[in-house]
């Protein structure tokens, strides 16, 4: 399990290179009106993350009896087909989403601590190994997003 939450973390590690110089006023911009902000992205990542690991395996869980507080835990951060219609923006400029994606990351953590990765998981990947293993996936797949949202604007970032 250690593997795979190491990768969970370069994982995050590598989302935030991806803020590296975002502007405020770009977080929450759109590059295209199907294509979701930075700021989305990174909601959609800490909300998965929460919802996976702290919600019993519930896909939809009651986002008020989950055992973390947090801006992103909404639906409009649920998922693209949910949300891409319905922009949304917190008043939270990019180092604070990027912390609160970070503080949401190490509490999920927590939960994950001391399960082992054959351990059975309440959902729908069966075990806490397969759940961690695609969240380290999610994350990097969101991180590729993200930097495609950048190059759009017409941002110059480290991986250019």
């Amino acid at each position: 399990m250690d593997t795979l939450i190491e990768a969970w973390d370069e994982a995050h590690g590598e989302f935030a290179i991806a803020f590296g110089g975002l502007s405020d006023e770009d977080v929450w911009r759109r590059a295209h009106p199907k294509l979701l902000s930075v700021g989305e992205i990174a909601g959609h990542v800490a909300y998965a993350q929460a919802v996976w690991t702290m919600g019993g395996g519930n896909h939809s869980p009651d986002l008020a009896k989950l055992p973390i507080e947090s801006p992103f835990l909404q639906q409009a951060f649920r998922y693209y087909t949910s949300s891409v219609d319905h922009p949304y923006a917190l008043d939270m400029g990019s180092a604070q989403v990027l912390e609160e994606v970070a503080r949401v990351h190490e509490a999920a953590k927590d939960t994950v601590a001391g399960k082992e990765k054959d351990e059975p998981y309440p959902g729908q990947w069966g075990t806490w190994g397969n759940l961690v293993q695609y969240q380290a996936f999610h994350v990097a797949y969101h991180t590729g997003q993200a930097y495609s949202v950048r190059h759009l604007l017409g941002h110059k970032t480290e991986d250019n």
